[in-house]
């Protein structure tokens, strides 16, 4: 019993103590010591400690109170200067300057450095708890907010180097082609950034910018090869922070001193191998502001062999050889023209004198990897998007849809006959193209030989397709259980739509565009986007094709067999496809 007492005077003792420091700080607050300690050192005897407040009037209505000072007294008195933190006096925004033409006492510290401008504590002030919208920016990356006040849509402004370093990296790393940013792109591919500074921290930005998938799990945003420099990713999330719809003034109505630069649309005007090659490399060419950045996602070999460039998109030295300047120009300004779920941003905002720059630059590349060996082809060639193991996951196959071809021991001995015909003149519809300019016959012949071999070896056993010619109206019904004398009509798009929704959608989804709820449970490759027109238009894509694909399936893929469907069912399934992927259909 006498314990238990002891116990509980102990712990009456502790309250005690802990209630006397609560009410001992409340009587003399942390700010309060500051602003002792910082009249001690001015020597002023007779000043008064108080709580200081500036109020910041906001043009959308509303003001943004400051009490900031009350700790950072002497922010705005040159006479502070090396004394140490939190009394220290703020040192000049703008370098080189007599007089720093900011007013520390009239506009306050969050206005710069956000933080909880009516906290006076110091863990609430600058914002370090979880859930608050605004935590502190320190350093120069409180640069993000000089957009508040200042016009900086483009040019310089004093100060803010790094905000505008990052201006300068949104466009060459080709950020614009995704995003929007009001007044600097216009595209639709990802979420728009225009008010990314007033809706995620400065950390939320920096770590999306560095692991896509790290705050959105099923981002297509690629992973990028310069995540790594520390001072490219700082300026990039400085200039989205600085992205902010609620401003203090009007770009209209900036600071007095201030010139708005000239507009960001400063573009080529002639057409040349250096403009072209700028683009590419998304740098300024002649005072124009870039609006390029291919090598950020492309590689392209010099006449040595050598690669250079990102490993996202497909290589490019031989694209404009394989495609044609057409084809290249189209799928520049909108490559879902060609690829019905390409990824690829769309350059529509080109002008016709970028557009023949940057088609002049690519007709530079000539390497050709002069052999006959079948596996230094597939390397040079095919490796990127096949991969090393033929297996369709090659480094820049992830962000390809459709998926390359995975060279199944199945596959492969099925449809050996297809191989030269979609070597020679590609596949429409997906990222492979004709390889006939670029690739002889014997060349050609050596890569399908080498493809065999590496894929038949150590097959477990032999495979072979089975035979079936596509059934026409007036023919025998296959699934006549009860012997009706069922003949075939021609293939019904309505009645196909039913069977369609009834049998295909978990894997093709219920629009046909390949994305149904299983999709990505399967294994490599994805299931087809029937609504794709490109492919589905190629002379090779016969009814005779599609009617072996559902009643046989497709081997060395997740496609099963249908051959429990009645012939009627499947030609009208046909019918449904191609009635969604004539010229005149809409996707």
């Amino acid at each position: 019993m006498i314990k238990d007492y002891r116990v509980m005077l102990a712990l009456a003792l502790a309250g005690f103590v802990l209630l006397a420091l609560s009410l001992a700080r409340q009587m003399q607050p942390e700010w309060a010591k500051h602003q002792k300690a910082y009249y001690k050192q001015l020597d002023t005897a007779d000043a008064v400690v108080e709580i200081k407040q500036v109020n910041v009037n906001a043009p959308q209505g509303g003001i943004v109170v400051d009490r900031c000072q009350s700790c950072h007294v002497g922010a705005s008195n040159p006479d502070a200067q090396g004394f140490g933190q939190p009394i220290a006096a703020h040192p000049p925004i703008v370098p080189g300057l007599e007089k720093d033409p900011h007013d520390f006492g009239k506009m306050g510290c969050a206005v710069c450095h956000d933080g909880n401008g009516r906290a006076l504590e110091k863990h609430d002030a600058h914002g370090e708890y979880h859930g608050w919208p605004h935590p502190l920016l320190a350093g120069k990356t409180a640069q993000a907010n000089c957009n508040r006040c200042h016009a900086m849509e483009s040019g310089t402004l004093a100060g803010a180097e790094v905000y505008e370093k990052g201006r300068e990296l949104f466009l060459e790393k080709a950020c614009w082609g995704c995003h929007t940013i009001a007044g600097i792109s216009t595209t639709s591919q990802a979420p728009e950034l225009t008010d990314a500074g007033g809706k995620f921290t400065f950390e939320y930005l920096e770590e999306s910018i560095v692991e896509p998938s790290a705050n959105i799990k099923n981002s297509k945003m690629p992973r990028f090869d310069w995540v790594h420099e520390t001072e490219t990713v700082e300026a990039l999330a400085t200039y989205l922070k600085g992205q902010q719809k609620n401003r203090l003034r009007s770009a209209d109505s900036a600071p007095i001193g201030y010139q708005k630069p000239p507009s960001i649309e400063q573009r080529i005007a002639s057409p040349s191998v250096d403009a072209g090659r700028a683009l590419f490399a998304g740098v300024a060419y002649e005072g124009s502001i870039s609006r390029g950045g291919c090598i950020n996602c492309h590689a392209f070999r010099n006449g040595d062999g050598d690669l250079a460039g990102g490993q996202i998109g497909p290589e490019l030295t031989w694209s404009l050889r394989a495609r044609g300047r057409t084809y290249i120009k189209e799928h520049i300004l909108n490559s879902r023209s060609h690829v019905a779920d390409s990824i690829m941003p769309s350059f529509k905002d080109y002008n016709d004198a970028e557009l023949e720059s940057l088609v002049a630059y690519l007709s530079t590349f000539d390497y050709k990897a002069d052999s006959d060996d079948g596996a230094k082809l597939y390397d040079t060639y095919c490796l990127s998007c096949h991969g090393e193991n033929l297996d369709g996951k090659g480094a820049v196959s992830t962000m390809l849809d459709p998926l390359p071809r995975a060279f199944r021991y199945q596959f492969v001995e099925s449809y050996e006959t297809r191989f030269k015909e979609s070597i020679r003149n590609g596949i429409k519809g997906t990222a492979m193209p004709m390889w006939k300019n670029v690739l002889d016959d014997k060349e050609i012949d050596a890569l399908i030989a080498y493809i065999k071999e590496r894929s038949l070896a150590g097959a477990p056993r032999h495979f072979t397709r089975l035979e079936a010619p596509l059934p026409r109206p007036g023919d025998p019904e296959r699934v006549d259980f009860k012997g009706k004398g069922l003949e075939l009509e021609a293939g019904d798009p309505a009645r196909g739509g039913e069977a369609y929704q009834a049998n295909c959608t978990a894997c093709h989804g219920k629009l046909g565009n390949g994305k149904g709820p299983n999709a990505y449970l399967l294994e490599h490759p994805l299931p087809r986007n029937l609504l794709n027109k490109e492919f589905f238009n190629q002379p090779a894509v016969t009814d005779e094709r599609l009617y072996q694909s559902i009643l046989l399936g497709v081997p060395g893929t997740p496609m099963p067999a249908h051959d429990h469907l009645r012939d009627q069912t499947i030609l009208d399934i046909i019918a449904f496809i191609r009635a969604n992927t004539t010229e005149e259909s809409v996707q």
